[in-house]
């Protein structure tokens, strides 16, 4: 039985036709970008072992917070090119650490999402890098050590999210595979001769100047993250990068050349800068974020600029101390992503972080912000004017001539009197509903009311063509971006009680630019008590303000 509904705009949605779920510029432009999961349903389909490859895959990507699966298989490739052990030590464990997670029955979103691989596959990655594998036997022991290793990285990461992330908020990120990796090298190193020592560093090569280092460091800044010093095989990581996200692949670049200036300026040599090594670190600190935990935006861009500088730094201290003997591998990654994290916190409350559970690309992110800065700015910029007197419609002029023309359709469609406004009575019945007793179709007309005296923005008490055209217009944007809006939306709610308290809505004006409501306009919205509103009647607010 029809009843009356709470929310304006889920009452409304049923006038207007289901969205259709259009691909973006970015993916018309280039196919592979995004997180692709429509691959998982045809996978599944086709053959119920696939859906573990994609993981797999994505794993693979995850290192660089890429959650999609093509760009794990051009990963593979940058893998090979820079040695066949690398690429099979990195799918090892990968297997392991994925393996691990089934077994134990870990989260299965997160385990389809790839979050319990990409450590296993920087171990491997670390132990084709330093152990040395030409060896009688070696090559096998070091695999076992790796699959035990992939293994203790996911029960490592299990426990740090458990522990460190519901206490603190703040991600394990990598820190699982620096853990393992001193663990599996220690292994290898703790007497001298013994039969698995690790590899030698080789010696730099002469470097002509500054900019010849930064050019030939920046490709290999990129492969240093997966420990690859070929150029080549950081070009084939740059571009599994962009092929899933340019914006991050930009990022990265950005944080990477931030990280290797820092480094020249307090004087490391540019042999090190050419391979890669002062990059690094910045490049996924400048990722995590500038596009990851928070959407991209000048202030966001900032923060990770500086957090590749603070990696740099930290880099440059583990390299002076005692520990130097050890490879520092990207735990300056993860000290100056916290540190950022817990900076942002208290300094930039405003720089609003991405929820856990919406973490896709950073041209998503960007999409939220944006949509929510456009919904804000206008709700502001309507109650403003509404207290004023001064209410017009707005968004007509902005929206394709097209969409204007089947507004104006539907209103010709509801008018069935043809006086030229519409009614409570004539909106109910375009609606479709079909109220089994009067009571609740009393209800519901007066609910309909509201909505449409909300609407009357030159108050003549009737709404006209262009004043239901803009809550049509209105309606359609909300609907269209409905997710993207609640997604920006939820991390505000500090104290998780889901509904939007004055300071959470300050909080919210402030992450987009605007200036707080003052006390008039406070209780315009949230009334003399000053309660708060439920997420539902906030988009009520947004929709007929």
């Amino acid at each position: 039985m029809v009843t009356r509904s709470d929310s304006a705009f889920d009452l409304l949605k049923g006038v207007l036709q289901p969205p259709v779920s259009l691909r973006t510029q970015l993916q018309r432009l280039l196919p592979t970008s995004g997180t692709l999961h429509q691959l998982q349903a045809p996978a599944a389909e086709l053959n119920p072992g696939l859906v573990s490859v994609l993981a797999g895959l994505r794993g693979l990507a995850q290192v660089i917070f890429i959650n999609n699966p093509i760009s794990g298989l051009v990963l593979l490739a940058a893998f090979w090119v820079q040695s066949p052990a690398t690429a099979l030590l990195a799918l090892l464990g990968a297997a392991a650490a994925h393996g691990t997670a089934s077994q134990l029955g870990l989260e299965p979103g997160l385990r389809q999402e790839g979050i319990y691989g990409f450590n296993g596959v920087l171990v491997g990655c670390a132990i084709a890098h330093f152990a040395q594998l030409d060896r009688p036997w070696a090559g096998l022991v070091w695999a076992g050590l790796v699959l035990v290793g992939g293994a203790l990285s996911t029960l490592l990461l299990e426990g740090l999210r458990r522990g460190l992330h519901r206490r603190t908020g703040l991600p394990p990120l990598t820190l699982p595979f620096c853990l393992v990796s001193w663990a599996l090298l220690a292994l290898g190193s703790l007497e001298p001769g013994a039969v698995l020592p690790l590899a030698q560093p080789t010696a730099w090569p002469e470097v002509g100047g500054v900019w010849q280092a930064v050019a030939l460091g920046l490709p290999r800044s990129v492969g240093q993250v997966f420990l690859c010093s070929s150029p080549w095989s950081g070009l084939l990581v740059a571009l599994a990068t962009a092929l899933a996200s340019p914006l991050a692949a930009g990022l990265g670049l950005s944080g990477a050349l931030v990280g290797m200036a820092t480094a020249l300026l307090v004087g490391a040599p540019t042999e090190a800068v050419a391979q890669g090594i002062w990059g690094y670190n910045g490049l996924l600190v400048a990722i995590a974020l500038g596009g990851i935990f928070y959407a991209p935006t000048l202030r966001s861009l900032a923060v990770a600029l500086g957090g590749a500088v603070l990696a740099t730094l930290l880099q440059l201290g583990w390299a002076g101390a005692p520990t130097q003997a050890w490879p520092s591998l990207t735990l300056a990654f993860v000290l100056a992503t916290w540190a950022g994290l817990l900076l942002v916190r208290q300094a930039l409350p405003a720089l609003i972080p991405v929820s856990v559970h919406g973490i896709l690309t950073p041209e998503e992110h960007r999409a939220r912000f944006v949509l929510a800065k456009s919904l804000l700015v206008d709700f502001r910029r309507n109650l403003r004017l509404g207290l004023t007197g001064q209410r017009r419609a707005l968004m007509a002029g902005r929206v394709p001539a097209l969409m204007r023309q089947k507004v104006a359709v539907l209103f010709q469609r509801l008018d069935r009197d043809g006086n030229g406004a519409i009614s409570a009575a004539e909106l109910l019945e375009g609606l479709g509903l079909d109220p089994q007793t009067a009571a609740v179709r009393a209800a519901l007309a007066a609910q309909l009311s509201q909505v449409l005296q909300a609407m009357d923005l030159d108050g003549d008490g009737l709404v006209d063509a262009q004043e239901f055209g803009e809550l049509m217009l209105r309606l359609q944007r909300l609907r269209l971006g409905e997710g993207r809006l609640l997604s920006y939306l939820m991390p505000v709610d500090a104290n998780g009680n889901d509904r939007l308290d004055p300071a959470e809505l300050r909080r919210l004006l402030a992450s987009v630019g605007e200036p707080p409501l003052n006390a008039e306009e406070e209780i315009a919205v949230f009334g003399q008590a000053g309660q708060g509103l439920s997420w539902r009647q906030f988009v009520d607010r947004l929709l007929l303000t």
